[in-house]
């Protein structure tokens, strides 16, 4: 690679917007797709917790990515609002609500706490309290009706009123880690919105002769290959209705897509979500099949991923998000305060121990393949030397700290029209086939939904930046030498600093 094309390239590389800003340009005024992406969507009355923040971070991702390569994208956050499980808390509630005093002096996470323990004690009785699991189903048949009765004001019904508290305190919650995060969405939207409209299109494939009738619960058959095992008494079916006649999660999910689609009219509809769900979504095009909406079914994209492993609300182990931000963040203050290459001011140690904490939260998802299946944790999180968010962060505050000390330089490296032919050796050529892959790299993860496409492209410039820095020294150098090496290292910190960005996290400039 000549100088000439060195300097163009770096040149190009070191306007804002970096390598994403070309990919936009490639993109802009081209074909484009009305895609809306359904990610987070978690149960309300549950702490956030590491599995959410899975969906949450691959969805962002592939929200922004999408939006890179032309795309007019929606994104939707469909909150679990609604099932048998607020019935359980319903029923127990009365045996666990602490005073109004004390119940109004806790915080929002202290009482989705709360809730939580009543919901994982509620569970257990479910299994073994006949007389309490009919009390539930009982409940459960009882609040459906209030809803689907269309009445706005649930008056004395105090579960309804409960589960109205529930959805605001879980509101806030939510809300809380979003920004925590800088996630937004464009839409937030209720699985309770829907619950009339499941049991309207329920009747209509009963009426079309579509469901059976299997001990009581409306079931509707599906085609060999939708579902990836048997029920235990050897049938393929799918369940809309309850004998009890209430609604079920598939129910509700025919009636939002369908009203999905009325409303965005989009050529692909994505769900981030488990792949433990596949049956759900087969089950749901068939459904839509029968409807007479096989258009809208092949527009349903199931964007699966790997579970986090070791979690389970029902059984009271669960990995609290907040928790482990708090954890993520008394390890980097430990790490900082011990690591002889910091030189940290007091005055905001604290603060980037908080980016530290977030940029592994991120990076440590996004690292990996969307299917593969891992169990969370902080080994190695903050070790030198190793591939991860630790390693992005440090290179970008390093090359942040070059420019910093030698702003003197910059106007002559923007004037710059020449990079010396010495100083490209093998090392620089590889810096700089890294640096020009990028876009190609943005395009692919665009292509396969997988954000590990940019993570380890940005891995593999951060180490080859750190072997050609140390050959490459500024400090001290003649200005014919010193400022073509300071526009390699300017390009690379703003590439660095783009593709951090894309993957949501904040790049730190001062370490």
């Amino acid at each position: 690679m000549s100088g000439e094309v060195c300097v163009q390239t770096l040149q190009r590389l070191r306007r804002v917007g970096s390598f994403r800003s070309l990919v936009e340009n490639k993109y802009k005024g081209g074909p484009s797709k009305r895609i809306v992406v359904d990610y987070s969507s978690p149960n309300i009355a549950k702490q956030f917790h590491i599995g959410n923040l899975r969906s949450t971070l691959i969805g962002r991702y592939v929200d922004k990515v999408n939006r890179v390569i032309g795309n007019q994208v929606t994104s939707v956050n469909y909150l679990g609002d609604w099932g048998t499980q607020f019935a359980m808390i319903a029923t127990f509630w009365p045996q666990m609500k602490p005073s109004d005093q004390y119940w109004n002096s806790l915080s929002d996470v202290e009482k989705i706490k709360q809730l939580t323990d009543c919901y994982v004690v509620a569970n257990k009785n479910m299994k073994i309290d006949e007389e309490f699991r009919a009390k539930v189903y009982e409940t459960f048949v009882a609040m459906e009706k209030s809803v689907t009765d269309g009445s706005e004001n649930y008056g004395n019904d105090e579960n309804m009123k409960l589960w109205q508290q529930i959805r605001q305190i879980s509101r806030r919650h939510l809300t809380e880690f979003y920004n925590k995060f800088d996630v937004t969405f464009d839409e937030w939207l209720c699985e309770s919105s829907h619950i009339r409209k499941a049991h309207q299109y329920a009747q209509e494939l009963v009426d079309k002769g579509f469901t059976e009738d299997l001990d009581g619960r409306t079931i509707i058959r599906l085609r060999e290959g939708d579902v990836e095992k048997k029920k235990p008494d050897g049938v393929n079916y799918a369940i809309l209705r309850k004998s009890d006649m209430s609604s079920l999660y598939l129910t509700r999910e025919i009636a939002a897509i369908l009203e999905r689609d009325a409303t965005f009219q989009a050529d692909r509809y994505l769900y981030v979500v488990d792949r433990a769900q596949r049956q759900h979504f087969n089950a749901l095009k068939v459904i839509l099949d029968k409807l007479g909406r096989a258009d809208l079914a092949e527009k349903i994209e199931h964007v699966q991923y790997g579970r986090v492993r070791g979690l389970s609300t029902r059984n009271g182990r669960t990995e609290a998000v907040g928790e482990i931000i708090e954890r993520g963040r008394e390890l980097a203050l430990q790490f900082m305060k011990s690591s002889k290459t910091f030189c940290m001011d007091p005055d905001v140690e604290h603060d980037i121990a908080d980016v530290l904490s977030l940029s592994t939260v991120v990076f440590n998802e996004l690292k990996r393949a969307r299917n593969s299946e891992y169990e969370f944790s902080f080994q190695n999180a903050f070790a030198l030397n190793q591939n991860n968010a630790l390693a992005l962060q440090m290179k970008h505050s390093r090359l942040s700290s070059i420019e910093e000390k030698h702003q003197h330089l910059l106007p002559l490296v923007n004037a710059c029209t020449k990079f010396p032919d010495f100083d490209t050796n093998d090392d620089v050529k590889r810096l700089m086939r890294l640096l020009n892959d990028l876009e190609h790299s943005v395009e692919l993860s665009a292509q396969k939904l997988e954000a590990c496409q940019l993570t380890v492209q940005l891995i593999h410039v951060a180490a080859a930046a750190g072997s050609v820095q140390k050959q490459l020294r500024v400090k001290g150098q003649p200005d014919e030498i010193a400022v073509p090496r300071l526009m390699l290292f300017s390009a690379v910190r703003n590439v660095l600093a783009d593709g951090l960005q894309l993957l949501g996290i904040t790049p730190a400039r001062s370490m």
